[in-house]
């Protein structure tokens, strides 16, 4: 995956409240915003698939009150092929085409799939994931369709909307993050940065797994003898962070295990 030059400035943006602190959360979780309706419509055999794949390129519409999410998907290509967003005028909820309105906005084209609305915030997922073993996401303002946010999340980890007790909106999940040095082959050393780095003061060293010796058997922490030359693989962690959504992205650690793993 091409990664993009400015990831690491909106990760050094994100405010970063080091020590692991209880966020002050209800308990109260949800999903993202329900549409009204959507409306899914086949547009035929892509011509980038084998004959025999049955799968068919799709247009697919979401309508909520004020607006509506629309995404064509190839499958003979990676990657959703573009994101729009139309304002519904006067209740008049536009048609579900391919041909763009004069007031559509382009989201995202080529790599980021629709994910989902929270209020005025749109969320966008990448095709694929990156070297540290995460997935991608990131997080557009619906008005101007400005990017606030992005980061990476683990595989198959769920983004949880909690309220806080101000009434303000969170999202919780598990951030990925890797690259810097290997925890196995450096221990202490290699850890302390990972906890300067990322506010992770309280948390203790992780114990990390996935890495294999010449047997393909996975290494553990603590063996006797010679760690594997494979162990010299940058490690990724995974630890669990509260997103403040509003009034803008701001992000903290939150009590919880972290995870590590060698970089793909």
């Amino acid at each position: 995956m091409v990664r993009e030059d400015t990831t690491a400035k909106i990760f050094l943006a994100a405010v970063i409240v080091l020590g692991m602190t209880i966020c002050s959360l209800t308990g109260h979780s949800e999903s993202f915003d329900k549409p009204v309706r959507e409306t899914v419509i086949s547009l035929g055999r892509s011509r980038y698939l084998m004959a025999n794949n049955p799968s068919r390129i799709q247009l697919s519409c979401f309508y909520y009150q004020k607006f509506m999410v629309k995404q064509l998907n190839n499958p003979g290509l990676k990657g959703v092929r573009w994101v729009t967003v139309t304002p519904v005028i006067n209740n008049d909820a536009p048609p579900c085409r391919l041909a763009h309105a004069s007031t559509e906005r382009f989201m995202a084209t080529a790599w980021w799939g629709f994910e989902g609305i929270k209020r005025s915030l749109l969320f966008l997922h990448a095709a694929d994931g990156d070297g540290n073993g995460g997935m991608p996401f990131r997080i557009l303002d619906l008005e101007t369709g400005k990017k606030l946010f992005e980061d990476s999340t683990e595989w198959k980890s769920d983004l949880a909307f909690l309220h806080n007790r101000d009434g303000t909106i969170s999202l919780k999940y598990s951030r990925v993050v890797g690259g810097a040095c290997s925890i196995p082959k450096d221990g202490a050393s290699c850890w302390g940065k990972y906890k300067r780095l990322y506010g992770l003061a309280l948390a203790t060293a992780p114990k990390c797994t996935g890495y294999r010796n010449e047997g393909d058997k996975e290494w553990v922490a603590g063996d006797p003898g010679t760690p594997p030359e494979e162990i010299s693989t940058p490690s990724a962690i995974a630890y669990p962070v509260e997103l403040k959504l509003f009034p803008r992205p701001s992000i903290r650690v939150i009590p919880g295990p972290v995870r590590c793993t060698p970089v793909e």
